[in-house]
């Protein structure tokens, strides 16, 4: 009597409650979400509101005028592709290994920091030396100075530690206010042709706010440190295996801009980027679920292969479908989105963007493969080796095709380059014997027998970022 009596105590005391294992498992589950809308929140931003401010500016600034400045801007994105160094994976990955120790999470952010400091400081010294073979393309200085800090600006961020740290709703937040104050800002100031400076200086403005504010939150979060030789030595070590992947990744699209801008009058250089930037709203709406399942995915990988396993193939899937769907509609309706988003000066930038839309599925496919299966399953050389000649075949397509083609030519560059990556990590996978599909019929049949060894490495899974930043009426990138 004694022991039943004691069972009702316990139930009447929490009576519509789980287990704690169940309990913890609904607050995962429940974290999981909140920072899948975080994410989504900031990638609405940051490809919602320039196509707010994109018709006023091609108003205002015309095809040439904005050429001029989204080539201003390539050269913004290589500096945030050297400054950024790969942090935003290596980074968050080592905040989610590290994320109960403050005293290491310290050490980490203070290294980070003064790596990218370094960095900053050689990127301005390069800006500084090729000004010379720019100045015919973009002429004012005003211009170069706001593009160079803007890349800096975006390099040097913290979002990648609170990615790692699943904690993604206040810095999101900060984002968001940061990109809602750039462009009101582009509204408040930009009135003339000449005024495309103040586009990036716009930027500059959100993005020391934000990321400024973040650095804060994240020393209160653990401690500051100052940086030291060795926190830093060892930090560019830790970033130096994505480097490669970041640099390529993020340079890709900044050289197609560059070649097209040399070789083509920089009104189809507009015509170009308006282009891209609907073809980015669209690839970018795919990213949050992907980003947002790397934490989820190494906790299954330590603890449930199997389920990592399912969790990759849905993936695969889902993403894939919503790919297809995406590009369908993108080169059915390129006429009418070319209209309503960029306005009738830009017509001819609907062939372009119907070239484009093949490239939606096939960079949905390999962000799967690339983030859940190639990195995990520590295939690094062989993904460095891959990206790296895929920006090499898109680079050569580039210059055959740009000069004779124009814009229809440099999208059907980044197309080209895209399907040879996915060709290639295919052949990888296949070698390395991590195809998810045949792996799952595999194990279905002989569960006992079959050597999963690859799997549990995708407790080593990264936190990627979402993308570079593509358009000048953006805000401030996110990692």
């Amino acid at each position: 009597m004694r022991g039943m009596a004691l069972k009702l105590l316990r139930r009447s005391a929490r009576p519509n409650s789980e287990t704690p294992r169940e309990d913890s498992q609904k607050l995962r589950r429940h974290g999981f979400i909140h920072n899948v809308i975080a994410l989504y929140g900031v990638q609405a931003c940051t490809y919602a509101l320039p196509l707010l401010t994109f018709p006023y500016l091609a108003h205002v600034l015309g095809p040439s005028g904005w050429g001029v400045v989204v080539f201003a801007q390539a050269i913004g994105d290589v500096i945030a592709c050297v400054v950024e160094y790969g942090f935003d994976i290596s980074g968050s990955r080592e905040t989610s290994r590290q994320r109960d120790d403050p005293q290491r999470l310290s050490a980490l952010i203070s290294g980070v920091l003064g790596a990218k400091s370094l960095l900053a400081m050689a990127c301005i010294a390069g800006a500084l030396f090729s000004r010379r073979f720019t100045h015919h393309i973009a002429p004012s200085l005003a211009l170069f100075w706001a593009s160079t800090i803007w890349g800096v600006c975006q390099g040097i961020n913290m979002l990648w530690f609170f990615q790692g740290l699943e904690r993604m709703r206040l810095a999101s937040a900060l984002e968001i206010g940061g990109k809602v104050m750039a462009t009101l800002s582009i509204f408040v100031l930009v009135h003339k042709p000449d005024d495309g400076w103040k586009v990036m200086a716009a930027q500059c403005v959100g993005c020391v706010v934000a990321h400024g504010v973040t650095v804060v939150l994240a020393y209160r979060e653990v401690g500051f440190r100052w940086p030291t030789a060795s926190s830093v030595w060892d930090a560019l070590r830790l970033g130096g295996s994505m480097f490669l992947f970041r640099a390529v990744q993020g340079l890709s699209g900044s050289v197609n801009r560059l070649v097209l801008g040399s070789v083509a009058p920089v009104a189809v250089l507009g015509e170009y980027a308006g282009a891209e930037k609907i073809t980015r709203v669209f690839q970018q709406g795919m990213w949050p679920v992907n980003q947002a399942l790397y934490p989820k995915l190494t906790q299954q990988a330590q603890n449930n292969p199997q389920g990592a396993l399912r969790t990759v193939r849905l993936s695969l899937f889902f993403l894939g479908a919503l790919g297809v769907l995406f590009a369908a509609a993108i080169f059915l309706g390129a006429p009418l989105l070319v209209q309503l988003a960029l306005g009738p000066d830009f017509r001819d930038a609907a062939p372009v963007l119907r070239v484009f839309s093949l490239w939606i599925p096939l960079t949905g496919l390999c962000t799967v493969v690339t983030f859940q299966l190639i990195l995990p399953g520590q295939l690094d050389n062989q993904f460095n080796i891959v990206n790296f000649t895929a920006a090499l075949v898109n680079i050569l397509a580039a210059l055959l095709l740009g000069p004779q083609y124009g814009a229809i030519g440099i999208a059907w560059s980044a197309v080209i380059g895209q399907i040879y990556t996915l060709l290639a990590f295919a052949i990888i996978l296949g070698r390395a014997g991590l195809n998810p599909f045949l792996l799952s019929m595999v194990t279905a049949v002989r569960p006992r027998s079959v050597e999963l060894a690859p799997m549990p490495a995708l407790a080593t899974g990264i936190n990627h970022g979402a993308h570079r930043t593509e358009d000048v009426a953006d805000a401030p990138r996110i990692s």
